[in-house]
């Protein structure tokens, strides 16, 4: 495991929390939920952000990561792949800011949290661009956006994946650091974070207050081309952490049978009466969508906090030595 950390001693550091982030480019999260969430068990990160998820809309929002909630999401709807979002810990509040005239596909794709901590605004980005994305487009809206928030009571974080070699010297790199260090910005990593074709890279950072100490280490999980980074900042006053609920579709026999005569009434005359087979799709998927969200309503459950049973402690065991395979 790779670690960095700048800390100094603080006789105060007793008595705030730390504010911990898990970030990475994931590279499609469909169908890797469960085994990505192994290594969190036991980090329990306040924030678990993510770019190029490869999902739509209405994908995302039945993606489900236990004891988080989606707090904010850029998705493409016209090319394939990208987007990013975040998830939060379900016990914590947030607000967003809309970013979404900010955001052009393969240029710029953004999301952001804001959380109040240390009677601070704290707003937390996740960000991708794509190596095709015009450069000078990004740094234009990444300037924009920093400078319409950029204050003394506000504290500017940013994840993301800008495919731009740090382990490189060059003129973007040069330019992207002169424009985040008007807002007092550094970036935190100094390891590679990809391997691939026997060559290594450094595209994935995550920036912070220069002010601000903080540890973050490699997370290597074999899910994605690109290793995930988790960064603890110190110092936060953080609200304590209740059992909170959540909501789950009530699926039962008697919601089933009405799914099932909603759907049997149905005419589908915006279907079959359509010519285009991506309005046919999205016609379909509306109307199916409208049925099951009025057939199996939201019912709210208290959360749990033991971790999922069926994790045994040999499944554990095995993640960790894919890591170690994937180093060798």
């Amino acid at each position: 495991m790779i670690q960095y950390s700048n800390q100094v001693s603080n006789k105060n550091d007793n008595i705030n929390k730390p504010f911990k982030i898990y970030y990475q480019n994931i590279r499609e999260i469909k169908g890797k939920i469960n085994e990505f969430m192994l290594p969190l068990l036991t980090e329990l990160s306040h924030l678990i952000c993510l770019t190029e998820h490869h999902l739509r809309d209405y994908e995302i929002d039945v993606i489900t990561i236990s004891k988080y909630k989606l707090g904010a999401k850029y998705c493409r709807k016209k090319l394939k792949n990208g987007g990013v979002c975040i998830y939060i810990q379900e016990a914590l509040k947030f607000t967003n800011i809309n970013l979404q005239k900010h955001c052009k596909e393969q240029n710029v794709e953004i999301a952001d949290i804001q959380l109040k901590l240390n009677e601070k605004n704290v707003i937390t980005f996740c960000v991708y661009r794509a190596p095709s994305g015009k450069f000078d487009y990004f740094l234009n809206k990444v300037d924009n956006i920093l400078n319409s928030l950029h204050s003394h009571k506000t504290e500017l974080i940013i994840c993301g994946d800008i495919n731009i070699n740090y382990l490189e010297t060059k003129n973007k790199k040069k330019q992207l650091d002169n424009l985040l260090g008007t807002y007092n910005l550094i970036g935190t990593i100094y390891f590679p974070t990809g391997i691939a074709n026997n060559s290594v890279t450094l595209i994935d950072n995550i920036f912070v207050d220069n002010r601000r100490n903080y540890t973050i280490k490699l997370c290597i999980n074999g899910l994605s081309d690109h290793d995930a980074q988790h960064i603890t900042l110190n110092n936060f006053s953080l609200p304590t952490s209740t059992i909170g609920s959540t909501y789950i579709r009530n699926i039962i026999k008697n919601t089933i049978a009405e799914f099932q005569f909603q759907l049997s009434r149905e005419q589908w005359d915006n279907i079959f009466g359509n010519n285009n087979v991506n309005n046919m799709f999205n016609n379909f998927l509306n109307t199916y969508l409208r049925f099951y969200y009025s057939s199996f309503l939201k019912k709210e459950i208290k959360s749990n906090n033991t971790c999922n049973q069926w994790i045994t402690k040999g499944i554990k065991i095995s993640c960790k030595k894919k890591g170690t395979f994937i180093i060798v």
